[in-house]
């Protein structure tokens, strides 16, 4: 099932050039912000070049006063967090997953493992989410682990490009945490509670 989501997504985002790329960062952005109470702070990930692009998201967040974090992923898949910083787009700037010892001034900037508690919206990836929230993530459990930590009402939502949400049930372990909806780069919105 996920690989079939990857193939999926490759091809997706394949057939979306600069223009389109741009249209869909814009429009998950107007769509998720009207989700985003005053003054929160929002989790959101930097999106790799096959994913729904969050650049504009996080532009927009930072513009409108919200303090946004950025996820770094550890060897073991944990997730650190840091302060999003501008400019940062779905290219090899974004650092995603620590593959090296981080530096002191990087340890420095982590927030814990724990910040998720202090969002009240977290943005998260996955390949697909069904009518239940059950979110296909890529298989590391990184999200699964981390939403273990965040606030009790925060919102969690999954970032897909249109077509992706399922519609037959994905299965889900005892470990999967469920997502509150979706938005895709239609500007869609689907929240399941």
């Amino acid at each position: 099932m996920r690989h079939a989501a990857r193939l999926r997504r490759r091809s997706v985002a394949a057939a979306l050039d600069a223009a389109g790329l741009e249209d869909a960062g814009a429009a998950l952005a107007r769509a998720v912000l009207p989700l985003v109470p005053a003054g929160a702070r929002v989790a959101v990930y930097e999106s790799l070049p096959d994913e729904p692009p969050t650049g504009p998201l996080v532009e927009e967040l930072l513009d409108t006063g919200h303090e946004v974090l950025v996820p770094v992923v550890l060897d073991d898949y944990a997730l650190q967090w840091r302060h999003a910083v501008r400019g940062a787009r779905a290219d090899a700037s974004v650092v995603r997953r620590l593959r090296r010892e981080p530096t002191d001034a990087e340890r420095a900037a982590w927030l814990g493992e724990d910040a998720l508690a202090t969002c009240g919206v977290v943005v998260t990836p996955g390949l697909s989410v069904d009518r239940h929230g059950t979110r296909l993530g890529q298989g590391g459990g990184c999200y699964d682990r981390a939403l273990l930590h965040r606030a009790p009402g925060a919102l969690v939502i999954t970032l897909l490009h249109e077509g992706e949400a399922s519609e037959s049930d994905l299965p889900r372990d005892a470990h999967d945490q469920p997502v509150d909806g979706w938005v895709t780069t239609t500007g869609r919105v689907v929240l399941l509670r």
